[in-house]
């Protein structure tokens, strides 16, 4: 927050989503920050909910642009001045992102844009096809995405069924049967610390990588939904048995239930 504020040619309103945590995190952000938006949550709505009531308030309050960010990246004012760029002059762009990269110094590539998430396990692209010029993805991650306010208010909010993982490609997709491109911009970054996660963490996020492989299938394959959704099930009672031959209870129960 402290970088943003030191901003000088963006003077963006910032709104923060509190989603129910149980810290002293507001506290925090109101003593620290105390011109930012702070929009409180009584409980955990997950990350489709809880960044709609931002963009809701965004677009109220006029803006023509949705920044969203997660709270584990950084990303400099000059990165969003030329995702701007892009998304204003690109014809047809809806979405833009940067590349992600792992915080310096590692500076690994984390992801490129992503894949289709109804075939594919792991959706971050990771190769770059050269050049300078932005690309077309199949959907640009959440983790630092830049959206027009127009591709909202013609597709909608993201799906909040999802409650994590899934609901990004899914406006994605929605916003590109809609005419809008999906852009990465291999000019801009933004560096993501994913820290280590703890065993309930992963079980936490193994099951909804796998039940929302199911919704999405459901929702926007219905020609193809039958051979999707065994590819899946298969896959899902791979991961249940792999989870078990390691030990790792809490996974294999947490993938066990999001087949059912």
């Amino acid at each position: 927050m402290r970088a943003i504020e030191s901003w000088s040619k963006l003077d963006p309103t910032v709104w923060v989503v509190d989603n129910g945590s149980k810290d002293n995190s507001v506290e925090q952000l109101r003593q620290h920050c105390p011109h930012i938006q702070l929009i409180l949550s009584e409980r955990n709505l997950g990350f489709a909910a809880g960044n709609n009531l931002a963009a809701r308030q965004a677009m109220d309050a006029g803006a023509s642009l949705i920044f969203l960010l997660n709270n584990d990246a950084i990303i400099s004012e000059a990165e969003v001045v030329q995702l701007i760029h892009t998304l204003e002059t690109a014809p047809q762009t809806g979405i833009v992102g940067p590349l992600l990269r792992d915080p310096l110094p590692a500076d690994r590539l984390q992801a490129a844009g992503g894949r289709n998430v109804a075939w594919r396990i792991n959706t971050h692209r990771l190769n770059l096809p050269g050049g300078s010029n932005p690309f077309p993805v199949n959907y640009v991650p959440g983790t630092a995405i830049l959206i027009s306010s127009d591709v909202f208010r013609q597709v909608g909010l993201l799906d909040k069924r999802y409650f994590i993982s899934g609901e990004i490609a899914d406006l994605c997709l929605r916003a590109r049967r809609h005419g809008f491109t999906c852009l990465i911009d291999p000019m801009a970054t933004a560096y993501h610390d994913t820290g280590r996660s703890s065993e309930l963490r992963e079980a936490f996020y193994a099951y909804y990588f796998l039940r929302n492989r199911f919704l999405y299938v459901r929702k926007f394959y219905s020609l193809k939904t039958l051979p999707l959704l065994l590819y899946w099930s298969a896959f899902g009672l791979a991961f249940v048995a792999q989870a078990i031959l390691q030990n790792r209870p809490t996974r294999a129960r947490a993938l066990w239930l999001a087949l059912r």
